[in-house]
């Protein structure tokens, strides 16, 4: 399950965000090219060397990071009332990103559809899987306070050295999201979750992505009120009439939750499937500068056909665009949204300071 993940020099410069040659990312990584091999390759724990010993800094172990007295990790909860934007696609190229850069990163598969789970590499098709869900953590006891001394079994390691973690889903997770219609202080359930397992994520992450279902769900919305932590969530639309529409709802059911819990939750927006050729695609990008302008991202990911390539059974086991094509335009946009977002939500490593 777990697997090692190499790139070569010009994505490790891409991945950097600093202005450097590739000679000096040798150098700040800090270890020789392998004898035997022709071209150096670089690992995310070589990315998190470079990003220490930039800064002046010793590179801590994982034991030593584990250890360190440390921040909640940032969160970055995606939300979208309408399905078939790319919202899991690019939450699950976003955060392989971050893994790749160095970062500690968790994924929570929030959706019964388990889009993302299988997108990473985990099979769910079996109703009799293995899998513990998230649902499992929300719908237990409101007094339990306890840390959820289960969590650790139900992480599955994507990324050798514990740079990418994920806690799948399966369709069973819709069992739980329709029991949590019925429970007491449903809209908190994942704050608490997040609360009383604060040590165990602090220790072992700096990153926590959660992947929602589509539409307005209990589960959905429990984890839009603990977004109040970083004060939005993470939303992804194309341009076009009926994304644009859902957008507005999006930021009807926001205002709502202020209204109703007091929590003050905005929203970042990333524009997805750009394809400037097309006109209703122009007429849309102006509603939505005009409308949104402020919330977002200065980085827009254009229409691109590997994204489909991502779960096609046909051509090889199932895997993020920034893992297979690195160098690819796709990548490229991934790439620079995942910089951007590193800077406004906050994002960094014990003993570092966060990006501006």
């Amino acid at each position: 399950m777990t697997r090692a993940v190499e790139f070569k020099t010009s994505v490790a410069t891409a991945l950097s965000g600093m202005e450097i040659t590739p000679k000096k990312l040798q150098e700040l990584v800090g270890r020789e090219k392998p004898a035997g091999q022709h071209h150096m390759r670089y690992t995310p724990a070589d990315m998190m060397a470079a990003r220490y010993h930039a800064a002046g800094l010793k590179v801590p172990s994982m034991e030593e990071l584990q250890t360190a007295d440390v921040r909640f990790p940032a969160l970055v909860v995606t939300r979208m009332t309408k399905g078939g934007v790319g919202k899991t696609s690019l939450c699950v190229n976003i955060a392989s990103t971050m893994a790749m850069m160095g970062y500690r990163v968790l994924v929570i598969d929030a959706d019964p559809q388990a889009s993302a789970s299988n997108l990473l590499g985990v099979e769910t098709a079996s109703y009799d899987s293995h899998i513990t869900h998230i649902g499992n953590f929300l719908t237990k006891p409101k007094a339990d306070k306890e840390p959820d001394s289960d969590l650790p079994d139900a992480i599955e390691h994507i990324y050798g050295g514990g740079f990418l973690d994920l806690i799948p889903s399966d369709i069973t997770l819709a069992e739980s999201d329709a029991s949590m219609v019925t429970l007491m202080a449903s809209h908190a359930r994942a704050h608490l979750f997040l609360n009383r397992n604060a040590t165990f994520l602090s220790r072992h992450y700096d990153v926590i992505f959660i992947d929602t279902a589509p539409g307005t769900t209990p589960i959905g919305l429990a984890f839009t009120y603990a977004a109040k932590e970083a004060g939005k969530v993470l939303t992804v639309v194309e341009p076009e009439g009926s994304c644009l529409r859902a957008l507005d709802s999006l930021a009807s059911n926001l205002a709502e939750i202020n209204t109703v819990t007091g929590a003050e939750v905005g929203m970042e927006v990333v524009i997805n499937k750009y394809h400037p050729s097309l006109k209703h695609v122009r007429e849309s990008m102006g509603f939505l500068y005009s409308k949104y302008g402020a919330m977002l991202n200065d980085s827009i990911v254009p229409q691109f056909t590997g994204f489909a390539r991502q779960l096609n059974p046909g051509n090889r086991d199932a895997a993020p665009l920034v893992e297979v094509e690195p160098s690819s335009v796709g990548a490229a946009a991934i790439f620079d949204v995942a910089k951007s977002l590193i800077r406004s939500f906050g994002i960094t490593q014990p003993g570092l300071p966060a990006s501006e």
